[in-house]
Parts: C-alpha cells; structure tokens; sequence
C-alpha cells in the first residue's frame, strides 16, 4: 500500500514542480498534460505521444510512491504490525515522508536534484531508522503506541513460562 498518491505528491510540491521532475527527454510533458493524466480526463486534443508521455509521467510517479513505500515498510516491519490503519494518526507523516523520499528519487540528475531535497530526505530516513529501533514510537489517533512486532528493546521477554513454579535452591 502507497503512504501517497500522485494527486497528493502535486498538491505538496505544485503541478509546475511535478511536471519539471517528471519531463521527459523528448519535452513533450506539459502541466495541462500531467494534470489530464492524473484525472483521466484529457483537455484540448493532445496527440497520441503526448498523451503517452503524460501517462509515463503519471506511471513514474505512482510506481516511485509505490517503491518509497515498500522501502519504508521495510523500517516500519522492524518496529510496528503492518499494514497500519489509513486513519491512523501517524498517516500524515508517513505519507509526508513518502513524498519527500519520492521527490529526492524521481529528482534523479543534476537539473532537478537540490541540497535541500536530500537533506529533507536524509532527515526522513534517520526518522525511519529511529522508528525502527524503538529511539521513535508511532502513536494511534487515541494517543497510544502503536502495536509493536513483540520484540525485546531490553531486558527479558515476556513469557507463558512459570518461572516462580520451581521450589527455591538452597546451598
């Protein structure tokens, strides 16, 4: 499951942006384009190429948003049970990490990439990593911890075992 859609990532970042990242070699993408494709519905008569590089605009970034996903559920699996609820609380920053990592993976040269986006990035991905080893707690729409995957951060695990059932070792 995507933490993000496209729709969300052009209302983050602007059509104008998502366009520039998204452009293809031949520079047929338009915003009018890529807006066409986000809502299925074309405006004007585009011609078959462009309504082609619209749609593998649109299919980069969904595929993108998709793929950023699964790499954060790859932190997450470590700490929380997935999937975690759309109506979580911890949906807004997951989805706000989702859409910083995809726009540092989709700004793949020099003529889109910035300073500020991978440090935005790396600020994400050291949140990840915090969620992961338990430094960082996602928390429920009631303000509890999401459940966690059972594992042991320090000390014993719980268990069914009776310990106190042995009689006490004399010396």
């Amino acid at each position: 499951m995507a933490y993000a859609t496209p729709q969300r990532f052009v209302q983050e970042y602007g059509l104008d942006e998502t366009t520039q990242l998204l452009a293809d070699e031949q520079q047929l993408l338009t915003s009018q384009l890529l807006s066409g494709a986000l809502t299925g519905s074309w405006t004007g008569t585009p011609s078959a190429a462009e309504q082609a590089a619209a749609n593998a605009a649109k299919d980069r970034i969904t595929r993108k948003l998709a793929t950023v996903s699964n790499f954060m559920d790859g932190y997450l699996r470590g700490a929380v049970t997935l999937p975690l609820s759309t109506s979580d609380a911890n949906a807004g920053t997951l989805e706000e990490c989702c859409i910083a990592l995809a726009r540092e993976g989709v700004s793949d040269d020099s003529d889109n990439a910035t300073e500020r986006m991978v440090q935005i990035a790396d600020r994400w991905r050291a949140w990840l990593k915090d969620v992961q080893s338990g430094r960082v707690s996602l928390i429920t729409v009631a303000g509890e911890e999401v459940a966690s995957r059972g594992r042991v951060r320090t000390g014993q695990a719980a268990s069914n075992f009776n310990w106190g059932s042995f009689p006490p070792r004399s010396y």
